[in-house]
């Protein structure tokens, strides 16, 4: 149902109009937020990717290898192949398993709808749903020290197992075919029919009236991808099984929006 308060609200900010000509109000109708938060999101408005790499333990500069992959455009390469323009995780715990970024000075608000999607490298290789993936579990940050994790929950039958059924891996990055291309298909990144992609909400962090309730309130600032497989799935007490012949996550970039100066 519309709360006229929030379209009211919205449709007298001059700044509710976006860059893609869709109006605010449309979107603030999208999630049960106060018009406060209405105000600040429509404020902030802006879809850009993350452009800065924190902490990329296992960077080598060189191909695959080159963090800056992940910074430097999202460009897919459709429903059946992956990109090349990716950095690659691995599996080692503290040397190549993760990678930290940020949009320079500033910080991802918990807007209307989904606050930021990332694109990792999974595709069909078949003609039904099964494709390839590569999971990673996204966890999120204030200041770099207090991570809070999306949840996220692996639902096939036998956990020990690998499933490549996309609808067993809720809450993981690393699922969905990336279709945006920075020059080929310039798409709105936030269009996941268009784009591709894995969206998240922070509205999905856990109500725990502490970091996670922050992070809701205040945004983030440090956004951490994990390699699902390096990680303990605690219903399994073992790590969450991986493509057999996965080597790694493929991260190609992710994009923000409702970005504020930090």
């Amino acid at each position: 149902m519309r709360n006229p308060t929030l379209v009211l609200l919205c449709t007298a900010l001059a700044a509710c109009q976006g860059g893609d000509g869709d109006p605010c109000p449309d979107l603030c109708l999208d999630k049960a937020a106060d018009p406060e938060r209405c105000q600040v999101a429509c404020q902030s408005r802006d879809v850009a990717p993350a452009d800065e790499v924190v902490d990329a333990p296992g960077d080598t500069g060189v191909g695959f290898g080159d963090a800056q992959n992940a910074v430097n455009g999202v460009r897919g390469c459709g429903q059946t192949c992956g990109s090349l323009d990716v950095f690659s995780l691995g599996f080692d715990a503290g040397v190549d398993n993760y990678l930290v970024l940020r949009w320079s000075g500033r910080r991802v608000l918990n807007g209307p709808g989904v606050d930021f999607v990332v694109f990792e490298n999974g595709f069909f290789w078949g003609a039904g749903p099964e494709r390839f993936m590569d999971h990673l579990v996204v966890y999120v940050s204030r200041d770099g020290v207090t991570w809070v994790p999306f949840p996220h929950d692996y639902t096939a039958e036998d956990e020990t197992a690998f499933s490549w059924d996309p609808t067993r891996w809720p809450g993981f990055a690393g699922v969905s075919p990336v279709l945006l291309h920075a020059e080929t298909n310039p798409v709105d990144p936030f269009d996941a029919d268009q784009a591709g992609g894995d969206g998240f909400d922070l509205d999905d962090l856990p109500d725990d009236g502490g970091e996670a309730a922050a992070i809701q309130r205040e945004g983030f600032v440090y956004l951490k991808l994990v390699s699902a497989h390096s990680e303990v799935n605690p219903d399994t007490g073992e790590p969450y099984p991986k493509e057999p012949i996965s080597n790694g996550p493929d991260i190609d970039g992710v994009y923000g929006r409702w970005l504020a100066a930090d």
